[in-house]
């Protein structure tokens, strides 16, 4: 005689790990729609963890009736899993599949109390820096021409000249956490300062895996010929390796957060400095 689970005792058991398959390998979703708009499709079996009967894959003798039908010898899965579990008895071990069991109700837990738990981390906010456009603009001729090439400048002649080297760039703030940031803050604390850059609303927030772009511009004067501007162009790096950016914000807790931006050969370097 089979020592069967009962209906309630199935139910809780699936419920118990959210009608997934406990295969940590497998995982799959054994509940979703039929055909038939008022009913389920349920593909998930309550399997014996010792055998149901004597000959049964991982027979226990010591077990009295009530036990074998017990919510503790069951171990919801798949259908293909749970046959599998029975044609490798060596592999699929009583230990093996309490261990499939305690995990995948321990997962199931975390799902169901994922706000809560992501919540006691903080928001995690980086910078990114990416050059839009760049140019050098002629402001004027400059004198040395008369002290290098004479009064006569041949044409083709590359001559020194006064130029605004001009940077148009995007400063993208991400929030690479799952938490919300709010009331953002940026601050350039140290350094060479940006020509202009887009201001954040007074009242703001980053939605958790997004990102906020700030639209900036950075200029200079420049003395030289147009190849020197060129190259001056490429090494604007130079100009931000002592600049500092703080920015300042607050997880749902409004406890405040900071981070600061530093940059090497160009590239902004994000630590989190308080919050940790």
């Amino acid at each position: 005689m089979r020592d069967d689970f009962s209906s309630s005792t199935k139910k809780i058991l699936a419920k118990r790990v959210g009608y997934r398959c406990s295969n940590p390998s497998c995982r799959k979703a054994t509940i979703g729609p039929a055909s038939d708009r008022d009913k389920a499709l349920n593909i998930g079996i309550a399997a014996h963890i010792t055998a149901a009967s004597e000959g049964g894959a991982r027979y226990n003798e010591e077990l009295s009736h009530s036990e074998r039908k017990d919510i503790d010898n069951a171990i919801w899965l798949c259908a293909n899993c749970a046959a599998l579990i029975d044609r490798d008895t060596d592999s699929y071990t009583v230990e093996v599949l309490k261990e499939w069991k305690e995990s995948a109700e321990k997962k199931a837990l975390e799902a169901i109390n994922f706000n809560e738990r992501i919540s006691e981390n903080p928001p995690l906010l980086e910078i990114d820096m990416v050059y839009d456009t760049w140019g050098r603009f002629t402001e004027r001729i400059s004198e040395k021409n008369f002290e290098v090439f004479g009064e006569t400048i041949l044409a083709g002649t590359d001559y020194y000249q006064y130029w605004t080297l001009k940077w148009r760039f995007s400063l993208i703030i991400y929030n690479n956490s799952e938490v919300t940031a709010y009331n953002i803050k940026l601050l350039e604390t140290q350094g060479t300062k940006f020509t202009s850059l887009e201001k954040l609303d007074r009242i703001n927030h980053i939605k958790p895996l997004d990102k906020l772009e700030l639209k900036g511009i950075y200029s200079k004067e420049f003395h030289g010929t147009s190849k020197e501007a060129d190259t001056e162009l490429k090494n604007v790096s130079k100009d931000f390796s002592d600049k500092i950016l703080e920015i300042t914000y607050y997880d749902g807790k409004r406890n405040e957060l900071k981070t600061k931006v530093t940059f090497d050969s160009g590239e902004p370097v994000s630590t989190m400095i308080s919050g940790k």
